[in-house]
Formats: structure tokens, C-alpha cells, sequence
């Protein structure tokens, strides 16, 4: 008999999604290949008032249950010396447990465990946290968005299409906002479509929903769009107006977790390099944006083999010089989804 290994957080995600689809525990626990009482006994520690937990929020529950038996790095023979001196040879956690789980495949060990224990009291006397890349004397918190149930009309990105996860397509944009030091009403929207990486940028003055909507309204109109994702704030509340208008489906991220829409996460985070947080919001111009967006639209990314994202776009082949026609895309078909509440989707047997 294998040994048991804990439910993970891809694990978690697979059984969120399968509930959603109406699948049984019996058929999520095949196409998990785990026994059916494993995936039953997930989803009744890890729910509230009957329903699923989110994923992130199910591995909390199940962090916080495990550390009420002590650090694992207190439970693998010569860990902690281990974590000690790579530590000292300016590893970062991450690292530490990749390499150690690669060497000890039967006490592999997460980056998240040894954050705890580097935070915990044993931790800090012997001075760990100065030793990390950031080094921070008491770990930062993080602040998750709360679940936006005034969204009218939200489709949580569970439901959203495998040819859009996996970027068979061009058109289906992820959309965010950037905030600047010393201001948080202006604010500059971003667009990324998944597929070409290409970016489209527009600054607001304020963040209220029918601002921000009305300006990517403004992009969708101009370079068309097959779907958009964006996270739970309120400042996309009237994401109906874009499917009223153009008949294409929006998709939400789960609560806290933003990084769901990575493409755009990570083109915000590119982004400080022109536009710096300390940067005055009044130096931020259109203009500007318009020469960043043109910059990084026409760098090489190595992810699109060192293409541009404005080849990709544009479906031209840089090698051959020709243009490759585009492809039609289909547009999913809209629903709305019923039974993904506030606490996560509602439980099946």
C-alpha cells in the first residue's frame, strides 16, 4: 500500500471546480485517483454552513489544524541545521524546500512551513527572519479582498472555458488597476490578453465602477474582445454593461485570490519599472501610458519564443514576414452560476 500524502491546494482547486461541475465525490475522488471517503471526509472538514470552502480558504482550515501539531521542520531529523546554514548562503525558502524536497522525497517540505518556523519563537531567537531576501522582523500579512456578493451577475472563474485557460485564443483580456503613491481614486486601468501578452493602458480619475467600465468598454469597442476577467472589486461592479453591449461573458477570481489572472498581475508588476509607486500621479499622462504600453508590446518575450506581443496580436510571423491570418474565435456561451456562495460551492454526495 503507498503511503498517504496530504490533500494539496492543486488537489483543493480540482475538487472546487468538480463540485461546481456537479460531479460526485465518487468521480472526483477517480479523476484524483484517491479513495471516495478521502474527497468526503476534504469537504466536510473543510465547509461552512454546508457549503465548500474556496480552495485557499479550505487550506487554511487545514494549515491551522496542522499547526496545532508543531512545526514539521521540528519533525525531520536535520532540517533545521539544513534551513540554518543555506539560509546563511543567502538561499530564499523557496529554494531551501525545492532543494530539499528533490533530495528527500519522502520528507519533502513547503516553502510555507519554513516561513512558519522561520517567524515562530525558535525562529527568531537564533535571528532567521534578518537572513531572508527581504528581511522583515515580523512576516507581513496578507490582506485578501472579501468575497464582492453585490457583484450582480458574477461567474466565478471555475466556470470559465479550458480553450481560455489555456490560452488557445486570442481576445479573452484580464483587467486590473494600478495605484500610485498619494492617490487612490486616479488610477490606471490595464488590459492583457492572455494569449499575445498585449497590454492596453488608460488612465482615470476616479475608480468608480461606471469610470473604469465605461473605459474598457472603450478598448473592447476599438480592439474587440472575446472575454475579460478581473478580481472582486467594486470598482468593476458594472461588468454587465460590457455583456449587454457586446454579448461576451465576464469572469471574477476567487476571493483573494487575485493571482488568478496572472497575466495581468504580472504586467502591473513590469509596469513599476517605467511608472515607479512613488511616481506622482501628476506625471502620469495618457501620452506616457501610450509610449509604455507601445514598449513593452514591442519587446520580445520569451514565452512567445522572442516574439512581440504586438506579433502575436497581430498574428504576423516576424521569421517569414508574411501575415498568418487569424482565426475566428467562438465566443463562450454566458450563464449565470447559482450555487457558488459566499463560502464557497454548495456540497454533492
Amino acid at each position: 500500500m503507498g503511503k498517504y500524502t496530504q490533500i494539496s491546494l492543486q488537489e483543493r482547486v480540482h475538487i472546487f471546480n468538480g463540485l461546481c461541475r456537479g460531479m460526485s465525490y465518487k468521480d472526483i475522488a477517480k479523476s484524483l485517483g484517491r479513495d471516495r471517503a478521502t474527497v468526503s471526509r476534504e469537504c466536510s472538514r473543510n465547509s461552512k454552513n454546508g457549503y465548500y470552502c474556496y480552495p485557499q480558504e479550505a487550506q487554511k482550515l487545514a494549515d491551522n489544524r496542522k499547526a496545532k501539531h508543531g512545526y514539521k521542520v521540528n519533525r525531520i531529523g536535520g532540517l533545521k541545521d539544513y534551513i540554518v546554514a543555506k539560509l546563511k548562503g543567502y538561499w530564499s525558502p523557496i529554494a531551501i524546500a525545492g532543494r530539499w524536497s528533490m533530495e528527500h522525497p519522502n520528507e519533502t517540505i513547503t516553502p510555507e512551513a519554513l516561513y512558519a518556523w522561520i517567524y515562530g519563537k525558535e525562529g527568531v531567537s537564533l535571528g532567521l527572519p534578518k537572513l531572508l531576501p527581504r528581511a522583515k522582523s515580523k512576516r507581513g500579512k496578507v490582506h485578501a479582498r472579501k468575497s464582492k456578493d453585490k457583484i450582480p451577475y458574477r461567474v466565478p472563474i471555475s466556470r470559465r472555458p479550458e480553450s481560455i485557460n489555456n490560452r488557445d485564443e486570442l481576445g479573452h483580456l484580464e483587467g486590473d488597476l494600478v495605484f500610485n503613491k498619494g492617490s487612490q481614486s486616479s488610477n490606471v486601468l490595464t488590459l492583457v490578453d492572455r494569449k499575445s501578452r498585449y497590454i492596453m493602458l488608460t488612465k482615470n480619475e476616479s475608480k468608480k465602477t461606471d469610470v473604469v467600465i465605461k473605459a474598457t468598454m472603450i478598448h473592447i469597442e476599438e480592439h474587440g474582445a472575446a472575454s475579460i476577467t478581473f478580481d472582486n472589486g467594486t470598482e468593476f461592479t458594472d461588468h454587465q454593461k460590457i455583456i449587454d453591449q457586446f454579448s461576451i461573458p465576464t469572469y471574477f477570481c476567487d476571493p483573494g485570490a487575485p493571482y488568478q489572472k496572472g497575466s495581468v498581475e504580472n504586467t502591473n508588476k513590469a509596469l513599476r519599472r517605467f511608472m515607479p509607486y512613488e511616481l506622482s500621479v501628476l506625471e502620469i499622462t495618457q501620452e506616457k501610458l501610450d509610449q509604455i504600453a507601445d514598449s513593452m508590446n514591442n519587446t520580445p518575450r520569451k514565452i512567445l519564443e522572442f516574439r512581440t506581443p504586438f506579433e502575436v496580436q497581430n498574428c504576423i510571423d516576424p521569421f517569414s514576414k508574411r501575415c498568418v491570418s487569424r482565426v475566428k474565435q467562438a465566443r463562450p456561451a454566458l450563464e449565470v452560476v447559482d450555487n457558488v456562495k459566499l463560502y464557497g460551492v454548495a456540497l454533492r454526495s
